[in-house]
């Protein structure tokens, strides 16, 4: 059996945990290729799940969204992401030039349950550190160079189907997180209560979710504050400081991401496709589209259901996000 696969597309539940379960019931471990042009309209959905997770860029450049924090990930680095935290990535090249892998499993997969020695002393505090939700693991840092290279041992041998692949696996991450626990920082042990950021979270995780139930509909920042209980104002503060976006403009290119999947998948009208994701306006749909993609809704069309023009489109999308962050 191999533990190597490609990841799909990533649905959540009313709290933002991702529904799909990684790996199986009996080993809870599993190694995705992420392969950036196929994944281009996921990459930017928050989410977050139960499991551990090590990420590796293997070509590129990515930036990894931990709550409020920004984290770029240069070729040949990672980053760790820990259990329950919301988080997202992005490339920030071009698509065609962009690869990572990712390493994801349950925390208890390392010591074999919850009720142990192994779990309390060298796992439970970490998921409990309410100060590490995640760190980044930088190239010519010997602990942490040394961890990447563990983490690139995982992905090649994710690939084999032998006898003894599992006990392998389970004893290369063992040894990462042996390097991890010994030396990452540690955050405030004394922080038992609930912290802004926390409070912030959770009403961002409550922003997310009420806002792809209902992204087809004609919704306003006053009705996202609402279902929250909390003040327009408020609304737009605790979602850009766990974002980085205001909750009008994640809508907008949320809606923008299902029109691009309706677009490759359904050849449905791109009139109806636009009022099917919430614009009221053809006019206004055609702009944002452009300002996002690059292109014109059709030619979009055009260019996915083109085998092997896939490069033209990532080119023109990726130029336009360039264009937008220096602007």
């Amino acid at each position: 059996m191999s533990y190597l696969q490609t990841q799909d597309r990533i649905r959540v539940d009313q709290r933002m945990y991702e529904l799909q379960k990684h790996g199986t019931k009996e080993f809870p471990f599993q190694v995705y290729f992420n392969d950036f042009p196929h994944f281009r309209d996921h990459l930017e959905d928050w989410h977050c799940h139960a499991e551990m997770e090590f990420t590796v860029a293997l070509k590129g450049a990515f930036e990894c969204g931990l709550n409020e924090r920004r984290y770029r990930i240069e070729a040949g680095e990672g980053i760790f992401v820990n259990s329950g935290v919301l988080h997202m990535y992005r490339a920030l090249g071009k698509y065609e030039d962009s690869e990572s892998i990712s390493i994801v499993f349950l925390p208890q997969f390392l010591s074999g349950g919850t009720e142990n020695l192994i779990f309390h002393k060298f796992i439970e505090p970490v998921m409990e550190d309410a100060g590490m939700r995640g760190e980044p693991l930088r190239r010519g840092s010997g602990w942490q160079e040394e961890l990447l290279v563990c983490l690139r041992r995982l992905y090649c041998l994710s690939r084999e189907d032998g006898w003894l692949t599992e006990m392998r696996l389970r004893n290369q991450l063992s040894q990462a997180w042996e390097l991890f626990i010994r030396n990452y920082a540690r955050g405030d042990e004394a922080a038992e209560k609930p912290s802004r950021e926390m409070i912030y979270e959770e009403r961002a995780r409550r922003i997310l979710q009420f806002i792809q139930e209902h992204y087809c509909e004609d919704i306003t920042v006053e009705d996202v504050a609402e279902q929250v209980h909390i003040s327009r104002t408020e609304c737009f503060r605790c979602f850009q400081k766990i974002t980085g976006q205001s909750p009008k403009s994640y809508l907008n290119s949320y809606r923008i991401r299902q029109a691009m999947r309706q677009l490759e998948t359904t050849d449905d009208s791109i009139t109806a496709i636009c009022f099917s994701c919430g614009f009221n306006s053809m006019s206004y749909f055609v702009k944002r589209f452009r300002e996002s993609a690059g292109i014109s809704p059709g030619k979009y069309r055009e260019l996915t259901r083109r085998k092997g023009n896939t490069e033209e489109l990532n080119m023109n999308t990726q130029q336009k996000k360039g264009d937008q962050e220096h602007a």
